[in-house]
């Protein structure tokens, strides 16, 4: 099986990092397209497909309105929480810089799913938090992410496993408790708490809001309260602009992070969605307030395989205080992800 993995991460990479960018729209918008690998007619690829598949099922999502829709093909996990069923994401980012470095790394996300507890109960695993998971996910994820709370400690690898627990489940209101320890790299026990409730308001047929508050405490830096909003204009079928505005206060170190994040979505096809962003950090601490950093770039995401097979390629420019804003910073991200679901 690890065998087939692999082959079949090396095949999908190839064939991804070939295809055009500049397939006629009209084509992919057809009734007759597909993911770009269930087009293939290769009999090997498909042989190393098929093999992957027999580990897959279709899990039911929960997703309210055009944004979460845009955030569920993008990967967002905290929409998992409402989620029914057990699934395994395997993460494979590779990222080069212009200075000539690379970072590279294979992650897992485990969710698994206790049904006899009327899918309330959850089992979390993680080889991942930190800044390694930051890079990980899609920077057009909408939940609040490793930059706040999830970074506990700097530069330190960190592993996780927590059970989590659906408080409550409605139209517009999801909230749910984690509690559970991280192995700060590997070895320290980091236990730690957080309680999270999200709102979500149609302020008009075509403008939504999301509140999210989190409550937040660890062993390694204490108390930490978190608000993130969330504005998600819908502009036609294709388009939606979105105001992202994520605040984090630390009790121990009396110091508030804040991020803003302006992104354009398009919607290319089923199987194929891009993601403009402008991206912003302030520290404020002691009344002094610090612009830290500040990224332009753009991720483009493609189905590869049915409904579990994804692909990204992001490149990003930054510039960043301590170089007095004046050397740019340019990387190029690609990234597989591979969701194994449980079997019905």
């Amino acid at each position: 099986m690890k065998k087939t993995i692999i082959k079949a991460l090396l095949v999908t990479s190839t064939l991804f990092s070939s295809y055009s960018w500049a397939e006629d729209k009209s084509e992919m918008l057809s009734k007759k397209d597909k993911p770009l690998l269930e087009k293939l007619e290769n009999s090997s690829i498909q042989s190393y497909l098929s093999e992957l598949s027999n580990a897959q099922a279709y899990i039911g999502g929960y997703v309210q309105g055009f944004g979460e829709g845009l955030d569920r093909f993008f990967g967002s996990e905290e929409l998992n929480a409402v989620q029914k069923g057990s699934r395994l994401i395997v993460y494979t980012p590779f990222t080069l810089y212009d200075d000539g470095h690379t970072t590279s790394s294979m992650n897992f996300r485990a969710q698994i799913d206790l049904p006899r507890t009327n899918h309330r109960w959850k089992v979390l695993v993680s080889s991942f938090e930190g800044d390694e998971e930051q890079n990980t996910n899609s920077i057009s994820n909408s939940e609040l992410n490793s930059s706040t709370t999830q970074q506990a400690v700097d530069d330190s690898s960190q592993n996780t496993i927590a059970g989590r627990y659906l408080f409550n489940l409605s139209e517009n209101t999801f909230s749910h408790i984690d509690m559970g320890l991280k192995f700060i790299n590997y070895i320290e026990h980091n236990p730690y708490i957080k309680y999270k409730v999200r709102y979500k308001k149609a302020l008009s047929e075509s403008l939504n809001s999301r509140t999210t508050q989190n409550v937040y405490l660890e062993r390694a830096r204490g108390f930490a309260l978190e608000s993130q909003q969330v504005f998600d204009k819908k502009l036609n079928p294709d388009w939606l602009a979105r105001s992202q505005t994520s605040a984090t206060w630390w009790r121990d170190d009396k110091e508030v992070l804040v991020n803003q994040k302006g992104i354009l979505f398009e919607s290319v096809s089923p199987y194929r969605a891009r993601a403009y962003f402008i991206d912003g950090n302030w520290n404020i601490d002691n009344q002094v307030s610090t612009f830290e950093s500040v990224s332009l770039g753009m991720n483009w995401r493609e189905q590869l395989y049915k409904d579990w097979l994804f692909a990204e390629v992001e490149p990003r420019v930054a510039w960043y205080e301590a170089t007095n804003f004046e050397e740019p910073v340019y990387s190029l991200r690609f990234m597989l992800e591979m969701h194994f679901y449980a079997l019905k």
